[in-house]
Formats: C-alpha cells, structure tokens, sequence
C-alpha cells in the first residue's frame, strides 16, 4: 500500500503541475511514472527521492535501483544501487547512473551493456550513454558469449556503440580465454541483426593459385531497396583486384543484379575478370523484360578463377536478353542469345540465335475441338560457318472426351512446317521448306479407392499412341536438333500408381501428402526412329527399355527416388539412377546417390552431416567413379561449435580433369557469433 500511495502521488503530481514560467515542461509522450516503496518530495525544486525497489517508467525504458533522486525540471536522475536500465530486452546495468530522461544521456559506473538481438556484451570501468541509442566505452571488453569467463572477447581502449547499426572499436587485443592471440587498431562490427554499411570482418588466407590473400568487404546498406558489397583483393600471386555486388529490388516484384570481378593477373601480365548482370522487370502484370548478361575477358578465366564445380568446368557460357508479353490464351515472346563455347579454340564456328521470336496460342475453341499454333522465327548467325534464318510453324487440333463415364480419351492432329533461307552452304540458295504431319492420342482408366478415410490409392493404366510423318530432311541446314524430326510411328502403354495420404494438423487444416508415385512403361516401334538426348544407352530395338520411375516418402524427413530403364530383349539393365535423402534434426542429414549407364558411367555420390558429440559435427562428402576406380572428389570437414563461436576444419582432394588440374586442399574457418566469419585460411 505504501508503494501504491508513493506511485500515485507522484503521477498526479507529475500531470497536474504546472511549470512556472520559462521553466520547460515534460512532453506529453515523454511522462514518467515512478513506483518506490519511500517517496519524499519537494515541491519547489520539483525533486523526488525514492526508496526502496524504485522503478522508473517512461515511454518504453524502464529504470531499476535502489534508491533514485529525481529532479523533474531538469529531468535528471542518480540512480544508486543495483542499477538496471532496460528498453526492449537491451539492458545497462551497474553500481550507480546518473541519466538525463528528456536526452536519455548519462553515464555508468562499472556496468554492463547488453544487446539482446545480437547476444553483444560491453563491460567497463566507465560506460557513457550519448543518445537514445549511443554508448561509449572506455577500458573495458566486449563479447557475444555468455558468463563470467568469455571462450573469447576483445579488450579495447575505446568502443562506441550505436544499437541497430554497428560498434567501433580502437586499439582491440582478441583474447581466446585469457590468452592474447592478436592486436588491430581499429575495428567495425555489428551490433545488432539488421543490414547495416560498414566494414566486414577480412578474410585471410593461403591458395596454390593466388598465394597468401586478403580479402577486405565493404558492405553498402544504400536505402531499404538496394545494397552492394565492395570487395578488395590483395593476391601475392597474382596480384591486386576489386569486386563488387550490387542488388537491388524495383516497384511491382521487379528485381536486378550486378556481380563484378577485376584483377590485373602478373602470372599473365594482362587484365582478367567478368561481368555478371541479372534483371527481370515486371512492365505489367503481363509484360516481362528480362537480361542476364555474363561476360569475362578470356577463355581460361574459370579454370584459374573458378572455385565450384560448374565454374571452373564449365563448357559454355550465355548471355540473352528476352521479353514475354502473355494473354489469357497466347502469349508472344523474343530473345536474343549469345553463347560462348569455352572449350573451343575460338568463337567463330558458336552459332548464335540473334534472335528468337515467337508466338504461341492454346486452348481455342473450334468446334468440338480445341486450336493451338506454335509458331517461331530464329535467326542463325556466326563468323564462320553457315548462317540463315529458319521460320516454324506448328499448328494442332486436340480433343478431349469421357467415354463411358469413366474413361478419359485424348486425340491430336498437326502439322509441322519449316522453312529456310541459309548462305555459307553448299547446295541451293534461297528459301526451301519441309512439312510433317503428327498425330496421337491417348486412353486412360482412372481407378481410386480410399481407405480409411485417410489413404487414397490412384492407379492409371494408359495406353498412347504417336505418329511422326517420315520425310527426307538431309538436304536441308542443319543448326540443331529441330533440323532433323524423325519419323515414328509408335505405342506405349504405362501403369501409374500414387498413393496419397491425409493427415491431420493442430489448426484443423489436413495436410495431403504423396507417399508413392511409381510409373511402368515401355513401347513398342511399328515403324521410324527415335532420338532421346538424355537417354545415354539405347540399342535401338523395337521394343523400347521398361521405364521405372517413382518416389517413396514414407515419412516426411525420407525420400527415395528411382529411374531405371531395363532391356527386355537383351535382359540386361540399360541405365539405373538412384538416390535416397534423410533429414534429421537442424543440419543432420544423409545423401547417397547412384548412376548407372552401361559402357558410360558407373558413379556413387554420397554426403552425411551427423553430430559426434553435442559440440562436434562431422560433414564428410564423396564422388566416386566405379568405372575409373577412384574418388573423383572426396570432402571431410569437422566442425567444434561452441554458444558464441565456432571452428571449421576441412581437407578435400579433387582428381584432375582433361582441363582442369587436381586440388588438394585444407582449410580452417573461424568465425565468431555476432562478429561473421574471419574467413578461411588454407595451408596448400
């Protein structure tokens, strides 16, 4: 009651009085209530001394103590005592404060700072607090790990802190335990978990290709819709370099981006580097722009610069600029193309599609029937080699039926004309043409029961048929594989199988989800030929491999999926491709892979993340080619994470290629929560 009485007198009291003229009167969104279990005031100076578990309260900070005098015109309070200043988790807390609440200034004797988003801790001698969200430090240390006795911190002469943006210190010494491991005289680092500009923490390190490095990011938080991150590389092999990445977001889901590299090469004497620009602009909900420009000054560029498979192996390398403008039924679109082949001596003979235009209609209603038209125009260019345009037009009628009730009936008709104006050829000049007709339709029994309520089981036996027209095309320009259409003349039947299941959610919402899909087919050819690019065996036989494709999640976190492709005449399997995933809890998981093509590729790729201990995760990564009898590429790396810090150690060994020289690498990551990655330092 005692307490109650103080807090009420000092409330009416704050929002009666009156300020005598010229004195400054508190704002309306700045009023302070204060609880003590003693309260005593005096009116004519306006000062309150308060007792006894005090608490001030004002606009979202609230002060703690055990004693508190408060002079109201000034705004002024001593805090004494178990001191605890606390705003939306961050808190300050030490021996005694003096704190100005109109300028929310004042100044800690022996506390401590803490930063709840970012885990940040500041402790000083001596701790200054400069506005609603700046805090100076001098002598003192700072971590984001907890307790009394930090697995690592800095010690500095001087911090200053802007709560959610970043912290500078000035003449820092890191500290593993209470040992000094290095010195830098000045240093930027976050203070919270939102993007903000500022110096990021370095990498450092040892390459076989670029000797000792350093790598020195900039990071730009220019407003709310864009940000870039400036890079400079310092390469004792190779010399000195810049990057940038710029991103950036447009009104209407419209989004870009510009990755840039450039480093003068003193191995080569010369200029390396690469462009890699990506935009896609929304004009309308149906209009579309898009680029994606990828350029670099050399051949070999990603075979010394590259650092993932996919880079350093690459084989080409495209650039397109496009646009797709849709309706309701159609949709109209062009491209220009322009591919590099890097693994070729030069460009001149790399055909290039300057440009593609192309208009496609679907679903129009003719009759019982439905029309559409693919229809195209590629212009063909290069310096050496034939060049021309090609014009495709592909009109078809489908339709759609339910005989009986129960079966679902689908037919199609076409046809497919090409024209042709080439030069650079031998044999006619000027414009030539061919046509093929094709046509197919397909049957199907849809057959479902459920179970329980729960499982559903849908099998679909089908049957289809296809028909390709026979013509002679060899005297005709051949830029791709939509040169040459072969004829066929073919059946196919197919046994689907999904079975789904229903399961019940907190929120009353069932959750469906497919724990089989399996599919059987095979076909047969009465008369033509076929061509499958992804088939990479196939002894051409009418009768065509029995196909097996399916996915089995039995549970949520495991799937398994299956593509195999069995010769029936020869007995013998053509190809087999298997793969199977678990998930465990956070970052455990399982990977195994297998590919098979008989007289092609005999290949096993495997990748587990499994906890040794409660700190110590191992990560182990492998490519195996049964075929050549070795690892194509082997990864372990252990990981010892701790609350506030963690520690990569990896070693990889990747055998070398008809292009590409073997590595053998080792690599210790170190990185500090709060504070990033310092980056990897390889030993060879």
């Amino acid at each position: 009651m005692k307490a109650a009485r103080a807090a009420w007198l000092l409330t009416y009291l704050l929002l009666s009085a009156v300020p005598a003229q010229g004195e400054p009167a508190v704002p309306v969104d700045k009023e302070i209530t204060l609880k003590a279990d003693d309260l005593s005031v005096d009116v004519p100076t306006q000062s309150y001394r308060a007792q006894g578990e005090v608490q001030i309260t004002q606009d979202g900070l609230s002060l703690l103590a055990d004693s508190v005098v408060y002079r109201r015109l000034t705004g002024e309070a001593q805090a004494q005592g178990g001191v605890l200043l606390e705003r939306s988790g961050d808190t300050m807390k030490g021996d005694s404060l003096s704190l100005n609440l109109l300028s929310q200034t004042g100044e800690l004797l022996n506390g401590e700072l803490f930063v709840k988003r970012s885990n940040f801790r500041l402790r000083a001698e001596r701790l200054e607090k400069t506005g609603p969200a700046d805090y100076k430090m001098t002598k003192g240390t700072f971590t984001t790990c907890d307790g009394d006795k930090p697995s690592w911190r800095f010690e500095a002469r001087q911090v200053k802190v802007t709560l959610e943006e970043f912290a500078t210190a000035k003449d820092a010494v890191f500290y593993v335990g209470d040992v000094p491991i290095f010195y830098t005289p000045y240093l930027i680092f976050p203070a919270n978990i939102e993007r903000q500009s500022g110096l990021l923490l370095p990498r450092l390190g040892y390459s076989s290709k670029k000797g000792f490095y350093y790598d020195q990011p900039y990071y730009w938080a220019i407003n709310p819709s864009q940000e870039a991150t400036f890079n400079l590389n310092l390469e004792s092999s190779r010399g000195v370099g810049g990057g940038v990445d710029y991103r950036y977001l447009r009104p209407h889901g419209s989004s870009g981006r510009l990755q840039t590299f450039g480093i003068y090469d003193t191995q080569k004497s010369e200029f390396r580097g690469e462009v890699d620009q990506r935009h896609l602009e929304l004009l309308t909900p149906r209009l579309t722009l898009a680029s994606n420009i990828h350029l670099i000054t050399d051949r070999r560029y990603f075979l010394d610069y590259g650092e993932l498979s996919g880079e350093y192996n690459r084989q080409y390398l495209e650039s397109t600029l496009s646009f797709d403008q849709r309706w309701e039924r159609s949709s109209l679109f062009g491209e220009l193309r322009y591919t590099d082949d890097l693994e070729a001596p030069n460009n001149d003979a790399t055909l290039q599609r300057l440009p593609t235009l192309g208009f496609i209609a679907a679903g129009e209603k003719v009759g019982p029937a439905f029309f559409s038209m693919d229809s195209r125009f590629t212009n063909f260019q290069r310096e050496a080699g034939a060049t021309g345009q090609r014009l495709q037009l592909h009109p078809r009628l489908a339709w759609y039926g339910k005989p009986a009730g129960i079966l679902d009936l689908s037919l199609y008709g076409g046809y497919q004309q090409r024209m042709y104006s080439a030069k650079g050829e031998i044999g006619e000049s000027g414009w030539r043409q061919l046509g093929q007709a094709d046509a197919g339709g397909a049957l199907s029994l849809p057959l479902e029961r459920v179970y329980d309520g729960r499982l559903r089981h849908l099998m679909i036996p089908a049957v289809e048929y296809s028909f390709v027209q026979q013509r002679r095309d060899e005297d005709l320009p051949f830029f791709d594989y939509d040169d040459r259409v072969l004829g066929q003349n073919a059946v196919r039947w197919s046994l689907s199988n999904v079975v789904t299941r229903k399961f019940a959610e907190a929120d009353g919402i069932p959750e469906y989800r497919d724990l089989l899909y399996l599919k059987l087919s095979q076909g047969y050819w009465l008369s033509g030929q076929r061509r499958d690019l992804l088939t990479l065996v196939d002894e051409g036989h009418r009768l065509t491999d029995l196909m097996l494709e399916g996915v089995l999640t039995p549970v949520q976190r495991l799937s398994v999926a299956l593509d195999t492709r069995y010769n029936t005449t020869d007995s013998r399997f053509s190809t087999a491709n298997v793969g199977v995933e678990l998930k465990g809890e956070g970052r455990d998981k399982a990977k195994l892979g297998y590919r098979h093509s008989r007289g092609e590729i005999d290949y096993v790729e495997g990748g587990f993340t499994f906890p040794i201990t409660k700190d110590v995760t191992a990560d182990l990564l492998g490519r195996y080619s049964a075929d050549r009898g070795e690892f194509l590429e082997s990864r372990y790396a252990v990981e010892y994470r701790r609350q506030c810090w963690s520690v990569i150690f990896t070693y990889s060994d990747r055998v070398g290629s008809r292009n590409v020289a073997g590595e053998q690498q080792f690599s210790v990551n170190f990185s500090l929560a709060g504070l990033g990655s310092l980056g990897q330092l390889r030993a060879f």
